[in-house]
């Protein structure tokens, strides 16, 4: 066996930071919407346009947040001193992304101040988050209204992991919410109105000199008959990203703006029954299959939905997502799932910039199309799919076809499972060519080219990301597996395992890895173009197969080269 090495792959950093720029510029304009609602909306209203904090890419993510909630219809204004009652009382709740910090002892106008105190004391709701809450610093009432601010002795370390604890199980907002784990600037000695409830805590090991932070930082207010909540956690993009925080705040809007909380928690935010037996069943529709345990999606298959490809997500662990679907820096990502990245010149993965919007809907410039499907569900919960896939250019004929077989195993008594892929091409056109963004060393090169083929995007609550392998990955040359292990937002530890099977995969493809957790970005693929791309002649086949394990908790990585040499022998 070769000697294990532990990856610490920086490729693609460049990538990540020009692919996050670009996407963010257009998501300010823009943002995901979720299928109709059969509900009223709640109108919100954002304040923005100044922070001390960068707002230019909080705002948008924040929007993002609240419309994929489906609960709400939002507006933002860059003019929060502009607002008077006839445009507030429009709104159920408002949230502040904005702030007059340093201008500690700035007030707006008489008139202005008396507005938005008679629009919370007739019922208006008001969210303030992190920095949001810190303004008018000698206006007694909006204090009062704002909850929690920056004060004179409060303080904090560099973005560390905080533990959220202790929700109160009888307040709305936090009722049935389990502890979670987020990465964040936690505030030390928070400002907090004294008329205020905490409904919520949090832990950290400060970075500085590795005391203990622990304080309350979930709080909530009544002012007449309008409701407030403050946090001073959601200090930046990678913590408005973890799911806690963005349910912590939707369920927070909803409760400010006088509504009962019906925001639904995901699983593994929702305290764990240990004592169930499994009970699996099936779930079909005509867009997805899933393998259910009592309440909780082992795998869900989606296919003829709105993203353009057939994939899998979720992934689960033990409750525990391993996949994250359509993320704000890459919306193409599509939690597991297969795409070429050229075929004949012609771009099958990334979504046409006009149509890269639920709005405006999915479209590449290149369509993979599903055609006949056959799944076959089996007694002991394992499953075989089968289906036809068809590669052409936008209203043209076929020039790849695919014949693809998935096999799911049964779930093991630990919950993990496996998957095993086989991916068959026939060229079509007289010649297919296969290709990839080139490499930096080949001409019109970049420094994230290479990828293309099954992918894994990772989901962006993880933490502690750990990469695995029995190969030197210096120079990226072909290994047999890797192991992808993290934190999830439960602390408990959960990871993926992709192997090769060496007869059928083509001897030049790299692994292609991605773990950058500052937005998060985890990634991985067995790149099968990454070192050169492939030509092939019409009636010509190639063939792919891969094992993917998910797997609970963590395994040493003599434990998974002999899950390895099981698959292979």
């Amino acid at each position: 066996m070769n000697k294990l090495f532990k990856l610490n792959v920086k490729i693609g950093f460049i990538f990540i930071v020009i692919c996050q720029l670009t996407a963010f510029k257009t998501f300010a304009a823009t943002s995901l919407v979720a299928s109709p609602p059969s509900h009223k909306l709640i109108n919100v209203l954002i304040l923005s346009g100044k922070n001390n904090h960068e707002w230019q890419k909080t705002t948008p993510l924040l929007v993002h947040i609240l419309k994929e909630s489906n609960a709400f219809k939002v507006t933002v204004t860059e003019l929060p001193d502009t607002l008077n009652y006839e445009v507030l009382s429009k709104f159920q709740v408002v949230i502040s992304n904005w702030n007059t910090w340093p201008d500690n002892k700035l007030r707006l106008s008489p008139l202005w101040e008396s507005d938005l105190l008679r629009y919370v004391t007739e019922g208006g709701g008001l969210v303030t988050f992190h920095a949001g809450g810190s303004s008018f610093y000698d206006w007694e009432d909006y204090q009062r209204l704002g909850i929690g601010r920056w004060g004179k002795d409060t303080k904090h370390g560099p973005r560390t992991l905080g533990h959220v604890y202790n929700l109160d199980q009888h307040h709305p907002i936090t009722k049935g919410m389990a502890g979670f784990f987020l990465m964040d600037e936690i505030w030390e000695k928070s400002e907090i109105n004294p008329g205020s409830l905490a409904i919520g805590y949090v832990s950290a090991k400060s970075e500085k000199d590795g005391h203990l932070i622990d304080e309350p930082a979930v709080f909530v207010g009544q002012t007449g008959k309008g409701r407030c909540f403050f946090t001073p956690l959601g200090h930046d993009e990678r913590a408005l990203l973890n799911s806690g925080f963005q349910f912590l705040l939707l369920r927070a809007a909803q409760w400010c703006a006088g509504e009962e909380v019906t925001i639904q928690l995901p699983l593994n935010l929702c305290f764990k029954n240990q004592d169930l037996p499994p009970k699996y069943f099936w779930q079909k529709s005509d867009t997805a299959l899933s393998l259910q345990n009592n309440s909780s999606l082992v795998w869900q298959y989606n296919f003829n939905n709105r993203f353009g490809k057939p994939y899998f997500h979720p992934l689960s662990a033990n409750q525990t997502s391993l996949t994250c679907v359509s993320p704000p820096d890459h919306t193409w990502h599509l939690g597991l799932w297969f795409s070429w990245k050229y075929i004949n010149g012609v771009n099958y993965w990334e979504y046409l910039p006009q149509f890269s919007t639920a709005e405006s809907g999915y479209k590449s410039e290149g369509i993979t199309e599903l055609g006949k499907k056959r799944f076959r569900l089996k007694p002991d919960f394992s499953a075989d799919l089968r289906m036809s896939l068809r590669y052409h250019p936008a209203g043209e004929t076929a020039v790849l076809e695919e014949s693809r077989r998935i096999h799911l195993s049964t779930p093991f008594a630990d919950g993990s499972y496996y998957l095993d892929e086989e991916h068959l091409f026939t060229a079509l056109a007289d010649t297919v060519l296969l290709d990839r963004t080139p490499l930096e060393r080949e001409p019109g090169g970049k420094s994230w080219g290479g990828y293309a083929g099954l992918s894994m995007r990772f989901n962006q609550d993880f933490t502690g990301s750990e990469v695995f392998s029995n190969h030197d990955s210096t120079n990226l040359k072909s290994g047999d597996w890797v192991y992808m292990v993290f934190n999830g937002v439960d602390g408990e530890k959960a990871g993926l395992l992709m192997m090769n099977n060496p007869a059928f995969t083509i001897p030049t493809s790299s692994w292609y890895v991605i773990n950058n957790p500052q937005i998060p970005f985890y990634y991985y693929s067995p790149a099968v173009l990454y070192n050169q791309s492939l030509r092939m002649k019409k009636g010509q086949k190639l063939q792919l197969k891969y094992r993917i394990w998910v797997l609970p908790g963590m395994l040493s990585t003599e434990q998974i080269q002999q899950k390895y040499d099981q698959y292979v022998n």
